[in-house]
C-alpha cells in the first residue's frame, strides 16, 4: 500500500547535499560540495547556520554524540564540531590523514571517529580515539586497493569495525589486534561497494554501485574454524524495488530508493531481524515522495520526529509529512544494546588468518568482477572524477565523492 508525503517545504543550500546527519538538540546538519555545512534547526526553514567547514567537498558528516558531529572532506582533513560552542567556529578537533589525500567515508561510535580515503598510491583508513586525537588510534594501509567508500563501526562490539572500497572487497576487522594483518578478520568479495552496514544476528548487508544487493554472514570468531556461509544474493534490485537507484539502508528498517526519469523516490520499511527483502516490491507498503528532488540524484535521507528530510544535487534540502502511523527516527545503527548483543565480547578472542578469496587455478586473490564493455574495459555505473557544474545525463555521479576536475 501506497502512503503518500506531503512537501512541507525546502531550504536552499546553493551547492549539492552530500550526507545529512540529526542532532536532537540542533537540528539537520548538512554537508555540502562547496565545502561549507548547514546547521538547520528542526521546524523552520527560514534561518539556518552556515559553517565554512573545509577547503573541498564535504563527503560526510556524522553524529559523535547530541551536541557534537565530525565531517570529512576532499581537502584531507576529518573534523569533530560542538554546536555548543558561542563563538561561530565550533571546531574543536581537526585530524589530518597523509598527502592530503580526500577522506571519502566517515563514521563514529563511542569515543572513535573512522575515516577512509581516496585511492593515490594507497587508500588509508584511519581511526581515531577522541581522547587523544595527537596520533591516530590505528591506520591501516593494506586493506583496499581503491577508494574506501565505506566504514562503519559495529554498534554493540565495540572493537567491530567494517570498511568498503570500489576495489570490491568489504572487510571486517578487530581493533584489538596489534598489526593491520592480524586485525583482518573477514573479507567478503562482493563489488564496487556504495554502501555496507551491520545487521542484527551477526549479519552485514552490502550494496554495489551497480545497485546489486546481498545479505552476508559474519564468520564466528569465536570458534578455530571459521567457515564462511553463502550469502544471500539478491542480484539487482532496481527491477524488484522499482527504482534507478538504492540511496541507502537505515535504520530501524528503511531502503531509501529513487528514479530520476520518473522524479520518484520511495521508502520500503524493512525489519532488520528478519533477512526478508524478496517481499519488498511496490505490491509491499511504502512510502512515496512524489516529485522527490526533480530529475536530480537525491543523497541522504533522514527521518526525525516523523518528519522526513531529504537532501539532494539540485542543491535542496526537503521537508516531507507523512500521515498515518508514526515512522521512527534514522539512525546509523540497526540494533543497540539491547537487541543482538549476545555476549560476544566476553569470548576470546583467538587470532584468525583473514579469509580472502583464492582463485584454486592460479593462486591470486581475486577482485571482484564489474561490469565489462565489450573492449574489455571497466564500467561501473560511478562517475569517478565528476565535474559537478557540468550537468550530467549520466546519473551515478551520487556514487562517488565529489570531485573538482
Amino acid at each position: 500500500m501506497e502512503r503518500e508525503a506531503v512537501s512541507a517545504g525546502s531550504i536552499n543550500c546553493h551547492d549539492w547535499v552530500l550526507k545529512l546527519c540529526s542532532l536532537d538538540k540542533h537540528g539537520l546538519v548538512s554537508g555540502l560540495s562547496n565545502g561549507k555545512i548547514d546547521v538547520i534547526p528542526f521546524g523552520q526553514t527560514e534561518k539556518h547556520k552556515e559553517i565554512n567547514a573545509h577547503g573541498g567537498a564535504v563527503n560526510s558528516v556524522r553524529k559523535v554524540d547530541e551536541n557534537s558531529f565530525c565531517s570529512c572532506s576532499n581537502d584531507g582533513i576529518v573534523k569533530i564540531w560542538d554546536l555548543r560552542s558561542p563563538n561561530g567556529n565550533n571546531c574543536v578537533a581537526a585530524m589530518e590523514g597523509v598527502k592530503n589525500l580526500p577522506f571519502v567515508s566517515l563514521d563514529a561510535r563511542d569515543t572513535l571517529v573512522g575515516a577512509g580515503t581516496e585511492l593515490k598510491g594507497d587508500s588509508h583508513l584511519f581511526i581515531w580515539d577522541r581522547r587523544r586525537l595527537s596520533v591516530p588510534f590505528k591506520q591501516f594501509t593494506e586493506c583496499h586497493q581503491d577508494d574506501i567508500t565505506e566504514v562503519r563501526f559495529h554498534p554493540t562490539r565495540r572493537n567491530m569495525l567494517l570498511s568498503g572500497s570500489t576495489d570490491g572487497y568489504v572487510n571486517v576487522y578487530d581493533l584489538k589486534a596489534e598489526k593491520e594483518e592480524d586485525a583482518l578478520l573477514q573479507v567478503i568479495n562482493f563489488a564496487s561497494v556504495h554502501s555496507a552496514n551491520f545487521l542484527p544476528n551477526d549479519k552485514l548487508y552490502t550494496l554495489s554501485h551497480m545497485e546489486t544487493f546481498s545479505v552476508h554472514s559474519l564468520i564466528d570468531t569465536t570458534t578455530e574454524e571459521s567457515v564462511e556461509s553463502d550469502p544471500v544474493d539478491y542480484g539487482d534490485i532496481r527491477d524488484k524495488w522499482s527504482c534507478e537507484y538504492v540511496v541507502d539502508l537505515y535504520a530501524p528498517g528503511y531502503i531509501c530508493c529513487g528514479s530520476n526519469s520518473t522524479k520518484q523516490l520511495r521508502l520500503y520499511q524493512f525489519d532488520p531481524e528478519k533477512v526478508a527483502f524478496d517481499g519488498l516490491s511496490t505490491d509491499s507498503d511504502y512510502i512515496s515522495l512524489p516529485g522527490a528532488h526533480g530529475d536530480d540524484i537525491v543523497r541522504d535521507m533522514v527521518i526525525h520526529h516523523g518528519v522526513i528530510y531529504t537532501g539532494g544535487e539540485d542543491g535542496l534540502v526537503k521537508i516531507w509529512n507523512v500521515s498515518g502511523n508514526m515512522l521512527g527516527d534514522t539512525s546509523s545503527r540497526f540494533f543497540g544494546q539491547e537487541a543482538g548483543s549476545k555476549s560476544h565480547h566476553h569470548h576470546k578472542h583467538t587470532q584468525k588468518k583473514p579469509i580472502k578469496t583464492i582463485d584454486a587455478e592460479d593462486g591470486h586473490i581475486h577482485h571482484s568482477k564489474r561490469h565489462e564493455g565489450q573492449d574489455g574495459s571497466v564500467e561501473p555505473r560511478h562517475h569517478h572524477h565528476h565535474n559537478h557544474h557540468h550537468h550530467h545525463s549520466h546519473k551515478s555521479s551520487r556514487f562517488m565523492p565529489y570531485s573538482r576536475e
